[in-house]
């Protein structure tokens, strides 16, 4: 076999390979292996209710979240393989659950705090006084922006998900740069 041959089949093999390697989006529905639902729901065997129904996933299981389109996912649960609305998907560490409106953290009240695009406490400042509630921030063109905190005096409680689900952290103090799973995450506050 030529030299030129064997560059060609090689060449190939690689182009065929590459799809696998590709680093895949962090933070993505589409792209988490993990999830929880949060209530029982309907799987399908398509994305929406036209498809055929196959069981049911119990409230508070953990998922494998094989990829998203529109507001439906494919998901693997125990022993069931199908598709349920993205709705009733957490991506975080535990499954959603409505809000207590009587914080358990150590939570100061009143002030106000400073949302920054930068770390540092640079780029674009958001500041909101005790009261503010943004459970979208989406809504507001902020969602994922926040990468540092400023707290005059107060707490808030910054969330993950929107409508505070999933991984949600009270901040007491300023914080240069917000921690891992929040840093230009944020997607819900409430301010103290």
């Amino acid at each position: 076999m030529s030299a030129f041959v064997r560059f060609a089949i090689a060449a190939v093999l690689s182009l065929m390979t590459l799809p696998a390697l590709a680093v895949q989006p962090v933070g993505s529905a589409a792209w988490t292996d993990g999830g929880w639902t949060n209530y029982s729901s309907s799987l399908y065997t398509g994305p929406g209710t036209k498809y055929a129904e196959i069981g049911v996933v119990p409230g508070g299981l953990r998922v494998r979240v094989d990829r998203c389109t529109g507001i439906w996912c494919e998901i693997h649960a125990k022993n069931l393989h199908g598709w349920m609305s993205l709705g009733n998907i957490s991506f975080g560490t535990a499954p959603w659950k409505f809000p207590d409106p009587t914080p358990r953290f150590p939570v100061k009240f009143g002030g106000s705090i400073c949302f920054y695009s930068g770390y540092n406490y640079t780029g674009t400042e958001v500041c909101w006084r005790a009261g503010k509630v943004s459970s979208d921030l989406a809504l507001a063109g902020l969602d994922n922006s926040f990468a540092s905190v400023k707290v005059a005096s107060g707490s808030a409680m910054l969330c993950r998900d929107r409508n505070f689900r999933s991984y949600c952290v009270i901040v007491n103090e300023s914080q240069p740069r917000l921690e891992g799973l929040l840093d230009r995450g944020v997607s819900s506050v409430r301010v103290y």
